[in-house]
């Protein structure tokens, strides 16, 4: 049998490791080493929260090479996990990655435009109040050839979503139109935006990936 793909678990705005524990469980009943990460939203850039987890993984990949990263991410991780990807200290690590997705604000977060001139919105989320803004998103590149992508998103379905704040689809926090890549359509799993790293069905379908690297659901799912 060979080693356990490692799986990196980050999530998403305000939120800490310890509400990735039962994804981390999820994974290791399928057969992955996973370990949920933390960082301070309210403290760095996104370029910080890369540098400092890139440590972070270094020391626990201390005493193997694999070829393989998984990451699985919620909302604002997946930008963490983006600016990641963009440094080529983490491609002599491990060179080949596979990230999924769950409703990343891959676009920006309108909610952010929104309450951008809201004090208590920045005293609340700090330096996170300006990394979710549109154009500073933008400023990230894409995942790079050697990572594997898969976007899953929650909504309503119906094109009206469960926030009236937001434009078309959403699934209470973030917008469907906020969601894609270039090149890289999400795929619609429905639902709230709070509990989509706690779903079975979802968490299946990301193990799926992670496993086989195919952006196409198998038949059972």
């Amino acid at each position: 049998m060979g080693e356990r793909v490692p799986v990196v678990l980050l999530h998403g705005a305000l939120r800490s490791p310890l509400g990735m524990r039962p994804t981390a469980r999820f994974l290791e009943r399928h057969g992955f080493d996973a370990r949920s990460f933390g960082y301070a939203t309210r403290r760095q850039s996104l370029e910080g929260h890369a540098e400092q987890l890139e440590g972070e993984i270094r020391g626990w990949l201390a005493d193997r090479r694999p070829t393989l990263l998984g990451l699985l991410t919620h909302s604002m991780g997946g930008l963490v996990a983006r600016a990641l990807l963009a440094r080529p200290s983490l491609h002599e690590l491990v060179p080949r990655q596979r990230l999924v997705m769950l409703a990343p604000p891959n676009q920006g977060a309108e909610l952010a435009v929104r309450n951008h001139g809201f004090a208590p919105f920045h005293w609340l989320y700090g330096v996170a109040a300006d990394e979710l803004q549109p154009p500073r998103v933008a400023e990230l590149p894409a995942p790079p050839p050697s990572c594997e992508t898969l976007i899953l998103v929650g909504g309503t379905g119906d094109g009206r979503g469960y926030n009236p704040a937001l434009r078309g689809d959403d699934d209470g926090v973030v917008a469907l139109h906020e969601t894609p890549l270039p090149g890289l359509e999400p795929e619609f799993v429905g639902g709230v935006h709070s509990t989509l790293q706690w779903r079975r069905d979802v968490l299946g379908r990301a193990a799926e990936f992670l496993s086989q690297g195919t952006n196409k659901p198998s038949a059972a799912q």
